[in-house]
C-alpha cells in the first residue's frame, strides 16, 4: 500500500457537457486525457484529485456520464460534485455566473441544492429543457443537463457536496446562434477566479469529511502484523480512532508490541481506554 493511500486527499469530480466549457478548467487544473477509448471522455491531474468528464449535450448524456464518472474514479461518498457550464436567461446579466440553488425540469419536478455559505455569487433558479429553448420569457437560467446531472450525483453523495455554476451565455439581447467555441472559452475564462473560489470551499469540504471518516493510519500497520477478522477488524478500528486522543502512534505500537495474537491486541487497547477515562469529577 502506497503512502498517498493515507493521505487525507481532497476528492472533486466535474461533469460538463462540452470541451469549450472545460478547457480553461482542465487547464488550470492540470487535468489530462486518461484513456482515448472510454466511454464518455475522462481527465484526471496527477493527483487524482480532480477528475473531469465531458457528457455532450442533453440529460441523459449527463446522468450517463456523471454515473460513469463515479465508477471509473471511484469516486468516494466525500467527493464533491460540480457541474459547470454555460446557459440562457431571460433575466441573468450576459457574462455573470451563478449558483443554483433551485431546479426544475419540464415535468415540473423540483429540487433544492445546498449552495455554499457565504457565497458572493448571485443565486438563480434552473429549468433544465429537452430541448433548445430560445423563449426567455421565463426568467430562469435554462440549459439541458443540471437536473439529470443533480438527480444522480444527489444518489452518490449529500447535497453539501453538490454545486452547480451557470454563466449566462445568450438571452434577449444575445442571439444563441451568435455563440461559437472561442466565445464560450471566453465566457469560462473569465469566470475563473470565481469558479476557483467556490472550488476551493468544496476541495476543503471534501478534505474535512476525508480525514474525518478515513481510517487512522496505524490501523494498516496494526492488521500487517496481525491477523484480524472481519469484526475485529472494525473493533481496531473504533478503538484507534478513540486512542488517538490521548495516545501517539508510537506509544500504541509500544503498548501492544508484545502481544501474540489480534485478541490481545484489541484487550490491551481496550485497557488503556478504560485506564484514561477521564474523572469529570477533578475537572
Amino acid at each position: 500500500m502506497n503512502m498517498s493511500d493515507f493521505l487525507n486527499k481532497t476528492s472533486v469530480r466535474w461533469v460538463v457537457a462540452l470541451k469549450e466549457e472545460a478547457e480553461v478548467i482542465l487547464d488550470y487544473y492540470k487535468m489530462v486525457l486518461v484513456n482515448e477509448k472510454t466511454l464518455y471522455p475522462i481527465y484526471k491531474n496527477v493527483e487524482e484529485t480532480h477528475w473531469l468528464t465531458l457528457s455532450g449535450i442533453g440529460r441523459h448524456n449527463s446522468a450517463a456520464s456523471t454515473s460513469y464518472l463515479y465508477t471509473i474514479s471511484k469516486a468516494s461518498k466525500w467527493t464533491s460534485w460540480i457541474n459547470v457550464g454555460i446557459a440562457g436567461s431571460g433575466k441573468g446579466d450576459y457574462g455573470n455566473i451563478y449558483l443554483v440553488d433551485k431546479i426544475f425540469n419540464q415535468n415540473a419536478n423540483i429540487t433544492y441544492p445546498a449552495t455554499m455559505p457565504k457565497s458572493n455569487l448571485s443565486k438563480m433558479t434552473l429549468l433544465t429543457t429537452d430541448i433548445p429553448i430560445t423563449d426567455y420569457s421565463s426568467k430562469e437560467l435554462i440549459d439541458m443537463e443540471g437536473s439529470a446531472f443533480f438527480d444522480i450525483a444527489s444518489k452518490l453523495t449529500t447535497k453539501e457536496f453538490i454545486c452547480i455554476m451557470k454563466i449566462v451565455s445568450d438571452g434577449p439581447s444575445n442571439d444563441i446562434k451568435q455563440l461559437n467555441k472561442l466565445k464560450i472559452i471566453q465566457l469560462v475564462k473569465s469566470n475563473l477566479s470565481k469558479i476557483s473560489e467556490v472550488i476551493s470551499y468544496y476541495e476543503k469540504l471534501s478534505e474535512n469529511e476525508n480525514q474525518i471518516r478515513a481510517k487512522p493510519y496505524i490501523f494498516y500497520k496494526i492488521s500487517s502484523n496481525w491477523h484480524f477478522s472481519v469484526t475485529q477488524r472494525t473493533q481496531l478500528e473504533n478503538l484507534l480512532r478513540r486512542l488517538r486522543v490521548f495516545c501517539g502512534n508510537d506509544d500504541i505500537m509500544e503498548l501492544i508490541k508484545q502481544c501474540e495474537n489480534s485478541s490481545f491486541v484489541i484487550n490491551a487497547l481496550n485497557n488503556k481506554i478504560k485506564s484514561n477515562k477521564v474523572d469529570w469529577s477533578d475537572v
